[in-house]
């Protein structure tokens, strides 16, 4: 038996030589893109100055404390997504809205305090659905030369990134990959009349196609750098993804074995069975490496650099020690090859925290760091580095001070709730310079919500007297808004776990559409438990006296089943 043990011991050890060596043999043979950037790494901050439905509900997610945590893991360089186009004036002359390049004002100054590079991306919308406008050229003719006049004397911290992810979809990939060449060009023509200076980022159509990548004409600027993504392999990274065609398969390994894969879903689509048939394949090192050598060839023809500023993996289905797997071994590919990489994102579902979210439960820095993820990417694990995270309700706690929103959301608070109509949480009042929260219409049912980065135990505010005060502005005749708490939704079945909700209704009794600001006052204590609704069931429950003051989520504005025809605004929220 220990001679057998003892054969067993030798024959992994020689295989383990044979494979290292292989690796060895592999890496002296990697081709490096010859020219390099003062950074290699970094990542993304998402749904950040993104609009979804022409919102900015999103605005107040990162400050300058973020800013220096990132720094922090050693992330040499951000990549801002703005969608510009939502938040502008649209045709025909799409005039930037200032609050956003104030947003952006402010991310260049942090970056270049803190010796960080930012990527000032224009995105847009990149949904499984979308395509990209026929008249985009148009646009980006007119907002490009904003950006660059903006920011053309801002420093070497700062980069651009003509358009994200371009995909036209018109059933003709060669016709729209040569349209966006073209369209690309003028673009970085354009660019370069104001601003001759700053490295300008560009990339192929088809999603930003790393297969699409060597059809990029030669633009005769040095100052540029090459871009692709990878999600590869798809199945894998996007296992579960609601907005893909795998939506509906889960539990897929990294790499492929064949024993741990999971069944196919019932009434497979042809494209889940030619994913599971080509997975076994498509996992494989050299499937994922030969587009990264053909790149590098390809960038070292121009002489320029090469990025992959979107990488990553979805947490919600992928097994947490492969996900870790597959981040060191795209870092380890990327490096050997000199490939700058950013990855998607930092503290959403695809993000570098033990779980996803910018709401509701935020993830703590640094106690939530996925550590595995963080050291499979190369960055560093600040132990002991930061102040421990403290939420909105203690600080408040603290401070005596329940402040929600005055001259825009406090630290520990954010913006939620869906409203179809355009949102703006920090319009500023001309009279008095202060900024409010504006909504120009809105569906029914459309809410809007102050959420709390974790639950709340209101009791003692109740029993003690507080209130409810806010200041509200209407144009709506027949006003008619419940505005109510709304406690954790829990894990589990049953109604315990359902959001409960405490409400209160303001109608133009209480604040007429006289176009004038009106300070409303409601004690905590007239609240009255209003029910809840069950997504999941899609049902509506009557008040049971479920509703908990010991564990609030959010204070959420409801505009009911005839929602707003015409505008309110709301500012000064706080409890007192």
């Amino acid at each position: 038996m220990k001679k057998l043990c003892s054969v067993l011991f030798i024959s992994i050890v020689l295989v383990s030589e044979f494979f290292a060596q292989k690796s060895s043999d592999r890496q002296q043979n990697v081709p490096k893109v010859e020219k390099t950037m003062p950074f290699t790494k970094g990542l993304n901050l998402t749904a950040w100055l993104e609009g979804h439905g022409n919102s900015n509900s999103s605005s107040e997610l990162f400050g300058r404390q973020d800013f220096e945590n990132i720094k922090s893991l050693g992330v040499e360089i951000v990549r801002v997504p703005v969608w510009f186009e939502e938040f502008s004036s649209g045709k025909p002359d799409y005039i930037v809205e200032e609050w956003l390049w104030e947003k952006i004002d402010c991310a260049v100054e942090w970056c270049t305090e803190l010796k960080m590079y930012m990527i000032i991306d224009f995105h847009n919308n990149c949904g499984g659905d979308s395509k990209t406008k026929p008249d985009v050229e148009e646009m980006l003719l007119k907002i490009w030369p904003q950006i660059a006049k903006r920011y053309k004397d801002s420093g070497e911290y700062v980069l651009y990134e003509i358009m994200n992810e371009p995909h036209m979809k018109s059933g003709n990939v060669a016709a729209d990959v040569a349209k966006w060449n073209k369209i690309q060009g003028n673009v970085l023509k354009k660019i370069r009349e104001i601003d001759k200076t700053h490295t300008v980022i560009v990339g192929a159509e088809d999603w930003n196609s790393i297969g699409q990548l060597s059809k990029l004409p030669d633009y005769k600027d040095s100052n540029i750098i090459l871009n692709f993504h990878d999600y590869s392999p798809f199945l894998f990274t996007h296992q579960g993804a609601s907005w893909t065609q795998f939506g509906r398969i889960t539990g897929v390994p990294f790499p492929y074995i064949k024993e741990k894969m999971p069944p196919l879903p019932k009434n497979p689509t042809n494209t889940e069975k030619w994913a599971f048939q080509d997975y076994p394949q498509a996992s494989k090192e050299e499937t994922l490496v030969k587009p990264l050598d053909e790149a590098v060839k390809f960038a070292n023809s121009r002489g320029v650099a090469l990025m992959c500023n979107e990488w990553g993996v979805q947490m919600n289905y992928a097994d947490d020690a492969e996900r870790v797997n597959w981040y060191r071994l795209k870092s380890k590919w990327m490096d050997e090859r000199n490939i700058i990489r950013l990855s998607w994102d930092y503290n959403n579902s695809f993000g570098i925290f033990n779980k996803a979210g910018t709401l509701s439960g935020r993830a703590r820095f640094p106690e939530d760091l996925n550590t595995g993820i963080v050291e499979a990417m190369g960055f560093t694990v600040p132990y002991g580095k930061s102040k421990p995270y403290l939420s909105w309700f203690e600080n408040a706690g603290k401070t005596g001070n329940y402040t929600i929103y005055k001259n825009g959301f406090v630290k520990g608070v954010y913006s939620g709730g869906g409203v179809n109509g355009t949102l703006r949480i920090n319009k500023i009042d001309s009279n008095d310079k202060t900024a409010y929260i504006y909504i120009a219409k809105a569906d029914p049912w459309n809410s809007f919500q102050c959420i709390f980065d974790g639950t709340c135990d209101f009791t003692d505010l109740v029993n003690s007297g507080k209130a409810l005060e806010f200041e509200i502005r209407s144009n709506q005749k027949g006003l008619n808004i419940s505005v109510y708490f709304m406690d954790k939704e829990t894990a589990g079945t049953g109604k315990g776990n359902l959001a409960w909700r405490c409400q209160t209704t303001i109608r133009e009794k209480l604040v007429p559409a006289d176009g004038k600001w009106h300070k409303v006052r409601v004690p905590l204590k007239e609240f009255y438990d209003s029910g809840a609704w069950d997504g999941s069931e899609q049902k509506w429950y009557n008040p049971e006296g479920l509703f908990s003051w010991k564990k609030v989520d959010r204070l959420t504005f409801d505009f009911g089943e005839k929602g707003l025809q015409n505008n309110i605004s709301i500012r000064n929220i706080e409890i007192k």
